[in-house]
């Protein structure tokens, strides 16, 4: 027989695991907030910097001295007493010039055999002491130098002992003659097309490439014949240089001021001289007039100069960070005071009132970015373009005018300093590579210092804030 059960079966209720139900929702969170992450621009910020530019040019200078050249009065055999650069004094024997390869002959004989005075010894000996009582280890490169120097003494000493030695016995019987300077100096034995040149003689044709020539070391060898170059003498260590720039160059000298600097190629000094503006052929030149150190440039006629033009103090910014935006630019007339005790400016608005039927006036508060010149600059973000305003009609008639008339497009950057983007504009003074020079304390611009946004183009809708709507 069976057994009979009085036992019943419940069906039991799930218990819901709220530790299972948060973390699907962190889960969720999480998913969505990787995906935004993922999808959404970033923006990079850039901290505005001080920066200036300063830009150079190269270009050619053609040297004009005083210079007063000497010819050969008879033919023969030139024997020079003076090396090139060296100074002399009027009156002072230049060369001796002899028309027979006999007395030549004897000349190149006694060269090899003739000795220095006492006098010309203690003077070699004299520039040697001086050099060492101030040599340095820092300025080692002066002994080559003084090598050069000490050469260059020596064989003009030996050579005028020498002369001086035989003049008397050969100038009797033979044809000898003495040449002396007719004036105190510098002398040089190179000569050009140039000789002689001055600033009213020149064409401009001169700086072409094919007219510029280097001077041709000129002091004559073996016999030389009548109305041939002996030598030059330039008076003083006054010099011109006439340096060719363009008109744009030119232009940006004289807004500088009345000096230029600019640095002579292989040299180490840099020059800030006060300069004349030419105007040759039709193009610029600049005159400058140069004090010392016009013997180091004797053999020289056309130099390479670089042209250091004005270093210009700005803020730096990136060309990225740089956006052409859409701008009110709102007469000033159209602007007033906030009725009541309200001190707010704005715009007169009309608007249509649906009750009435009929357009009312409506006062719209409004933060200008800056005024300028009569207008007040207003972001666009504040007003509805589609909309009319009026004017206050203080001077006259009252105006009416759309919105939409007064956009203007205007270059600035987006400003980040309070969490969202503010547009500050900009104006530029010159590019620096991938960089922006611009004005500094420009009302309604950057400040140094202020952090921008780094790329526009990451820049969205939604973080745009206009001061003013805070």
């Amino acid at each position: 027989m069976a057994k009979s059960t009085n036992v019943i079966k419940f069906r039991t209720r799930r218990e819901v695991n709220i530790g299972l139900v948060v973390a699907f929702g962190i889960l969720v969170l999480l998913a969505i907030n990787i995906y935004r992450f993922m999808t959404t621009p970033h923006l990079s910020l850039y901290e505005v910097q001080a920066g200036n530019a300063g830009s150079d040019t190269s270009t050619v200078a053609m040297i004009l001295r005083p210079e007063t050249i000497y010819r050969t009065e008879q033919a023969g055999y030139l024997n020079y007493y003076y090396r090139e650069g060296a100074r002399i004094t009027k009156n002072a024997k230049v060369y001796s010039v002899n028309d027979s390869a006999e007395l030549q002959d004897i000349l190149n004989l006694n060269e090899e055999n003739s000795m220095l005075t006492d006098h010309d010894l203690a003077r070699l000996k004299g520039s040697v002491r001086a050099f060492c009582s101030e040599y340095s280890d820092n300025a080692f490169s002066e002994c080559y130098a003084l090598r050069e120097s000490f050469l260059s003494d020596y064989l003009r000493y030996r050579d005028v002992s020498m002369l001086d030695s035989l003049e008397e016995q050969i100038a009797s019987d033979r044809a000898f003659h003495t040449v002396h300077s007719s004036q105190s100096g510098m002398i040089s034995y190179y000569s050009d097309l140039y000789d002689g040149y001055t600033v009213e003689m020149l064409t401009g044709d001169e700086f072409l490439e094919e007219r510029q020539t280097v001077p041709e070391y000129s002091k004559p060898t073996g016999i030389c014949a009548i109305d041939r170059f002996a030598y030059k003498l330039i008076p003083t260590d006054y010099w011109q240089l006439v340096i060719q720039v363009s008109d744009e160059d030119m232009n940006r000298i004289k807004q500088d001021g009345s000096t230029v600097s600019f640095q002579i190629a292989g040299d180490t000094e840099s020059y800030e001289k006060p300069y004349e503006e030419l105007r040759i052929g039709g193009k610029s030149y600049l005159l400058v007039s140069m004090e010392r150190y016009g013997s180091n440039y004797l053999d020289e006629r056309f130099l390479d100069v670089t042209l250091f033009l004005s270093s210009k103090d700005g803020l730096k910014i990136p060309e990225s960070s740089i956006l052409k935006k859409d701008i009110y630019q709102i007469p000033e007339r159209f602007l007033m005071q906030g009725g009541g005790e309200s001190e707010e400016l704005g715009v007169s608005m009309e608007c249509y009132d649906a009750e009435l039927g009929e357009i009312r006036p409506d006062f719209k508060p409004v933060t200008p970015l800056f005024k300028e010149n009569g207008y007040y600059y207003v972001a666009v973000e504040d007003l509805d373009s589609d909309q009319y305003i009026n004017s206050a009609g203080l001077t006259g008639e009252p105006e009416r005018a759309m919105l939409y008339s007064f956009i203007t497009g205007m270059e600035g950057v987006y400003n980040m300093n309070n969490g969202y983007a503010v547009f500050r504009r900009i104006q530029r003074i010159t590019d620096v590579e991938d960089y922006v020079l611009v004005r500094d304390g420009l009302d309604g611009g950057i400040a140094l210092y202020d952090h921008i946004v780094l790329d526009v183009s990451a820049v969205s809708n939604d973080i745009i804030l206009i001061e003013g709507e805070s």
